[in-house]
């Protein structure tokens, strides 16, 4: 299933704003290059031709893709981010007890061993 044309140029102006970031790190910075790249989607928002717009959506992909960056910006926390699956809780198999550790701990529990 394809997408609308709406989906597209929602799509690009997103990633547009998510590589701007990885290209300007000072936020003010960021801000006002945020604030252009708006104004080149909204200067277009009202075009009635259908073509045109069309043709100006494809110059747009053209240009993101040769504008974007190398090495994107990820979130710490999201997946693939430097923190990603960092500190994961061991799987519940690992925790269990063989026989025999758990006989040494009630061994130690009784004998008052914390």
């Amino acid at each position: 299933m394809s997408l609308s044309h709406a989906q597209r140029v929602t799509r690009l102006y997103r990633n547009a704003q998510k590589h701007l970031l990885s290209w300007t790190v000072d936020r003010q910075a960021w801000r006002q290059e945020a604030i252009i790249l708006r104004a080149k989607f909204d200067a277009n928002k009202d075009l009635k031709d259908v073509a045109r717009a069309a043709q100006l959506l494809v110059e747009g992909e053209r240009e993101f893709e040769r504008r974007k960056h190398p090495d994107p910006y990820i979130s710490p926390e999201a997946p693939e981010g430097s923190k990603w699956e960092r500190n994961m809780a061991p799987p519940p198999h690992v925790l269990e007890m063989l026989p025999i550790e758990k006989q040494w701990y009630e061994e130690a529990m009784k004998y008052g061993y914390k």
